[in-house]
């Protein structure tokens, strides 16, 4: 079934929200910017991409994935969810003790190797307010009927594109930061102010 000139009309108007909404997703703060920070002013950037493609990919797939009908699924078991955000929390709350850890001087034996792809991918889809991101977006801006699919799939193109240019922004401002600062004990107390906001996010999760 082909969309009709309404609903291709539609289609054409949610591209500026939908970009403008991806960016402000992707680029506010949260736990993989915060990793992504830590791991460009430790790492430096070409070693960070592999953190930056595995979360750019994770978000998209879980964005996908939502609109193709795994949001259903959590409408119509909401034990899942919970599952989910306390699952999520403590996966968070592990990250935060990783970054409190990090030393300033790249020794600290928790993060002596660079984030991988799927560590950012899994931060992801163990991010509760990813899954409300996603969910909200779909919601918010696919167009119903024949053109729900084309709305689904250029919203996940979108987010790809805002997700991978957020996230290598945020560790371009770590590995700058790395530079700016120079003192170990400075990096370090960045390293640790990142882990309290990023336990912030998450107990912001139950307010």
């Amino acid at each position: 079934m082909n969309p009709s000139p309404a609903e291709l009309q539609a289609l054409h108007a949610i591209w500026l929200p939908v970009a403008l909404y991806a960016l402000v997703c992707s680029a506010s703060p949260g736990p993989v910017n915060f990793v992504a920070v830590s791991s460009g002013m430790r790492f430096g950037l070409r070693r960070t991409l592999p953190q930056i493609t595995g979360a750019t990919l994770g978000f998209s797939l879980l964005l996908l994935a939502i609109g193709m009908g795994l949001g259903e699924l959590l409408r119509a078991a909401p034990w899942l969810l919970v599952a989910l955000k306390a699952g999520g929390s403590l996966f968070l709350c592990h990250l935060a003790y990783k970054l409190f850890r990090a030393a300033g001087d790249g020794g600290d034996i928790t993060l002596k190797k660079p984030p991988t792809f799927w560590d950012g991918a899994l931060a992801q889809w163990l991010n509760p307010k990813a899954w409300l991101a996603s969910s909200a977006g779909v919601a918010t801006y696919t167009v119903p009927g024949a053109a729900y699919r084309n709305s689904v799939f250029g919203m996940t193109l979108l987010f790809l594109l805002m997700c991978f240019i957020s996230f290598s922004a945020w560790a371009m401002l770590g590995a700058s930061a790395k530079n700016l600062l120079g003192s170990a004990t400075l990096i370090r107390r960045l390293n640790m102010g990142m882990a309290l906001l990023l336990l912030l996010s998450v107990f912001s999760l139950f307010l």
